[in-house]
């Protein structure tokens, strides 16, 4: 079926005495057929609908899954069988590696799986009609529906993908050299919300390290309170990967209806591979609509005046990507280091699926309830006051000595003061008590600001925190000069409890179990639990080199000597946050 446009429609009429040609049957066939990848294509949508997942076989080969999916014209595609392949077997391959001799001996490369429908003509009958020319022809009885597996190097255009581009606006700033730097924000915000704008760096094989660096320029648009973001990217100071996320938090200004744009200064870029800088053209800007009313109805809007174009227009031949495949090249040899399964996020949300969801979210939904209803309506003071309690407070006096009395101008601190509240960030309050003949007086700020009839000095306070150590210090410096010998200082320190909490549950980590007992050559999964942690990579290691192996995703296998051994998890995203577990490993146990 080469023809690939579903309008107009036409149907045959039937009349007794017709006569039926091959156009008739063909018509037939098609009316059929475009009716239904219409409604695949409007309703559905184009990517896979269940299966074809991609894994490596053996350092040559990958193994394709059953699997369904749904190309761009709406066509259904089908693998009914499992398939293994040596990627020299797959189209595209030789074509590939034919450029990648002629340009460098050792490398590393990346390669996409596409998948697309074919057909093919099957079942060969001699034409018993027409011409004598004719009658020498061979011609086929039928079509046989399939699909056809390639290779190639060229990546995904993301703006291709519709549901993709009613809500992101994504701009490819560079792609050479074998790095590709995508910059990618929200099509609409709102005014003086936030949003995120993520650049998105793919190392395409590029084996040396990559660094570089560009100024964006925004308009309408503010990050840290500046109209620019400084994007710096070190490979060399990250965990070699295929794919790396830079992510800066954005707000609109206070306009709507407007474009907010980011784009990339003149002159500002700068790309190092290796040790060498290189001429680096990255170029190009994004835009997000700033808008005064809810974003989910303006895609929405967007949507239903759009997607009929975009769809019928968007008609050429368009792949749908399986995985991306890192290989490793040495000359003519090759071996494949990784491969990633749907790498481009092609999934269709079926109806079967999308009930499941929902009805996986109604539960929760319900649960959430019910713990509401659980709560008691009435509890005792006590754990009323404790619940209520947001704030912890430390109050206390400190004296500082004067000596014979100062003069304007001078400074004096006291000594270093615990406030009792732990580590981490507190607010100190100062003020200043001073006698009079009326009585006591306590000044929180400058007493200059008041009369000063009735004799009081003048002085400033500060206070320097030292959180590593829990502790302050006051300082004091006179506004004028004062005849008296000491001056009493009172002070609260207070922590919210609730930030001190929050901050406890992001910077912890720990595993589990901290403590296992094993046999020898035995194996046991370790889990490291970081709460709250939005990168949650860990790095595990044995802390002997004779003590067993660990792979990325802890599992461990005890080593033939018996002992007791130290596992480390570190996180990716803190070094320097730690957790440890000890596993004794015994000599197994001889059966009879």
């Amino acid at each position: 079926m080469k023809n690939l446009k579903y309008f107009p429609f036409e149907r045959n009429r039937y009349f007794y005495g017709k006569l039926l040609t091959v156009d008739d049957f063909e018509t037939e066939q098609k009316y059929m057929n475009d009716k239904r990848r219409m409604i695949n294509r409007f309703l559905m949508g184009t990517g896979v609908v269940c299966g074809m997942n991609v894994v490596e076989a053996d350092t040559k080969s990958i193994s394709v899954e059953m699997g369904l999916a749904l190309d761009f014209a709406g066509r259904e595609i089908v693998i009914d069988t499992p398939i293994i392949k040596k990627l020299e077997l797959i189209d595209g391959f030789q074509a590939i590696e034919d450029m990648q001799l002629e340009h460098s001996g050792n490398a590393n490369e990346i390669l996409y799986l596409c998948v697309e429908y074919a057909e093919a003509e099957k079942d060969p009958v001699h034409n018993i009609a027409g011409s004598s020319a004719s009658l020498q022809q061979v011609e086929y009885n039928k079509y046989r529906e399939g699909y056809h597996l390639f290779l190639t190097e060229k990546g995904p255009d993301e703006k291709r993908f519709g549901a993709l581009s009613s809500y992101q606006n994504i701009q490819t700033l560079y792609w050479n050299n074998g790095i590709k730097i995508t910059q990618i924000c929200p099509q609409y915000t709102t005014t003086q919300q936030p949003l995120e704008v993520l650049v998105v760096v793919e190392n395409l094989g590029q084996s040396q390290p990559v660094k570089f660096s560009y100024q964006l320029d925004l308009t309408y648009l503010q990050y840290q309170g500046t109209n620019h973001i400084p994007v710096e990217f070190d490979e060399s100071k990250l965990e070699k990967n295929s794919r790396y996320e830079l992510r800066f938090p954005v707000k609109a200004m206070p306009v709507q209806d407007t474009k907010g744009i980011l784009s990339v200064k003149e002159n500002s870029a700068k790309l190092w591979i290796g040790s060498t800088q290189v001429d680096a053209l990255i170029s190009g800007e994004n835009q997000t609509n700033i808008i005064a009313g809810s974003v989910k109805q303006e895609i929405m809007r967007h949507y239903y005046n759009s997607a009929m174009e975009e769809i019928v227009e968007n008609n050429d031949q368009q792949s749908i990507y399986l995985a991306r495949i890192l290989l490793i090249r040495n000359g003519k040899r090759y071996s494949i280091s990784e491969v990633e399964n749907m790498a481009v996020q092609q999934p269709i949300l079926n109806l079967p699926l999308a009930s499941v969801l929902n009805q996986i979210t109604t539960r929760e939904l319900e649960q959430l309830q019910a713990n509401k209803k659980e709560m008691p309506a009435v509890v005792d003071a006590p754990q009323m006051e404790k619940h209520k309690q947001t704030l912890q407070m430390n109050t206390g006096t400190v004296l500082i000595d004067l000596g014979l009395g100062g003069r304007k101008g001078e400074r004096f601190f006291s000594n270093d003061i615990s406030h009792g509240l732990g580590l981490g960030m507190v607010t100190i309050l100062l003020s200043i008590e001073s006698v009079t003949e009326s009585g006591k007086e306590v000044y929180t700020g400058s007493p200059e600001i008041f009369d000063q009839e009735n004799g009081q000095f003048g002085a400033e306070l500060a206070s320097k925190l030292n959180m590593a150590e829990g502790t302050f210090r006051v300082g004091l410096r006179l506004t004028a000069t004062s005849p008296q010998r000491y001056v009493k200082v009172h002070w609260t320190a207070l922590r919210d409890m609730a930030e001190l909490l929050e901050e406890t549950e992001k910077t912890s980590l720990f595993i589990k179990p901290n403590m296992a007992e094993v046999q020898t050559l035995e194996t046991i999964c370790f889990e490291a639990v970081c709460p709250k942690m939005q990168d949650s990579r860990i790095r595990w290691s044995v802390n002997h080199p004779a003590g067993g192996v660990i792979d990325k995703n802890g599992m461990y296998t005890a080593p033939n000597t018996a002992g007791v051994y130290e596992i480390t998890a570190q996180s990716m995203a803190n070094p320097k946050m730690t957790a440890s577990a000890f596993v004794v490993v015994r000599e197994q146990l001889q059966r009879n």
